[in-house]
């Protein structure tokens, strides 16, 4: 858990921005080889530790570890994202029901080729989440390029069905990847309705990562302060509004590379002045580590530090300003890893 003490603080969440060295980068991670005079004064200056923030017995996530960070028990903290996602969206989910994540992916020679729609634009993936052929009880919903979430019945078959990121399942037979939800009845007509070429490639409609409701408690119950969260991510605005958290509107910022880091800058130097926590998540680095750009990688690290952290350094007094990864990303394997993250404050923590 970070320790938000007594001072106003800024938490910077860089997600995914640490992992082990890299032989391509003189054996050194990314955020080391990347140009960051603004993080490395702050280093200089304060402290630099590393740290792990999810539990023993959970994988290395965004929502598992950001939760944690946030000082929320491990007993409550949900087995998967989806609801947290349908929150963000104020899309409504009722005790009887669950929430699956279900990807846009693409499958080659029957194996999952790309988890992230890849050979789609955004208008692509738009227009085809708006063909999908839904039956029963369920519902579809389009969150953003991608992303969907599919709604339904809750069932025991449902809720035992074994967790497949996709992104951790790369190259994988998508037969084996679906043969769980291909026995549920409802579930597998949904799988088979939504397979198709597109483009000479083939496409597919992937759910997976079950996630029923779940009631996070505020920020200012575990803390006793009032907290602002600027993100873009579904599953961080999810965790905010869950957490009872003050969301501002952002009108360029993005999860990608492509944000306006000015824009999310600007809003956290004027949001510090009326709250006593600030927190600011950059989905950037996470992103551009599954899609195994070390170069990307690198590049993003030094605009994040040049239009973002120097802003905010250079802008703020009397402020605690604490940069973390929440888990590790590897642009090598493009996978989330286990292992300790950066933590850096400008003061010791």
């Amino acid at each position: 858990m970070i320790n938000f003490g007594d001072k106003k603080t800024i938490l910077v969440i860089l997600d995914g921005v640490s992992e082990e060295r890299i032989i391509e980068l003189n054996n050194l991670t990314p955020l080391e080889y990347a140009f960051t005079p603004t993080i490395d004064k702050i280093k200089w200056k304060g402290d630099h530790s590393k740290i792990v923030f999810y539990p023993d017995n959970r994988d290395p996530d965004s929502m598992t570890c950001i939760l944690s960070m946030l000082g929320v028990e491990e007993s409550i903290i949900p087995r998967n994202r989806a609801y947290l996602e349908a929150i963000s969206s104020n899309i409504n989910v009722n005790e009887e029901e669950v929430v699956m994540r279900c990807n846009l992916v693409r499958i080659k020679d029957n194996k999952l080729e790309s988890f992230n729609g890849e050979g789609l634009s955004k208008y692509d993936m738009d227009c085809l989440s708006h063909s999908v052929k839904i039956g029963g009880d369920m519902r579809f919903y389009h969150i953003s390029g991608y992303r969907n979430l599919l709604v339904l019945k809750k069932s025991r078959e449902i809720i035992e069905l074994p967790d497949l990121p996709p992104h951790e399942n790369m190259g994988r037979n998508i037969e084996s990847l679906t043969k769980d939800a291909l026995q549920i009845e409802g579930l597998s007509k949904f799988i088979k309705d939504n397979k198709f070429a597109f483009n000479d490639n083939q496409y597919m409609f992937f759910p997976w990562g079950v996630s029923e409701v779940v009631e996070l408690p505020s920020f200012e119950e575990l803390h006793g302060k009032r907290c602002s969260l600027i993100c873009c991510a579904e599953i961080v605005k999810g965790i905010g509004k869950a957490m009872r958290i003050r969301l501002p509107d952002l009108k360029n910022s993005t999860a990608d590379t492509d944000t306006d880091l000015k824009e999310k800058a600007r809003i956290v130097i004027e949001e510090i002045e009326t709250h006593d926590v600030v927190i600011a998540h950059i989905n950037g680095t996470d992103e551009v580590s599954h899609r195994k750009d070390i170069k990307g990688k690198v590049s993003f690290i030094e605009r994040v530090d040049k239009e973002f952290i120097s802003e905010i350094y250079n802008n703020t007094r009397d402020i605690r300003l604490i940069i973390a990864s929440d888990h590790q990303t590897s642009t090598i394997t493009g996978r989330h890893q286990k292992g300790p993250v950066d933590v850096i404050c400008n003061e010791m923590l």
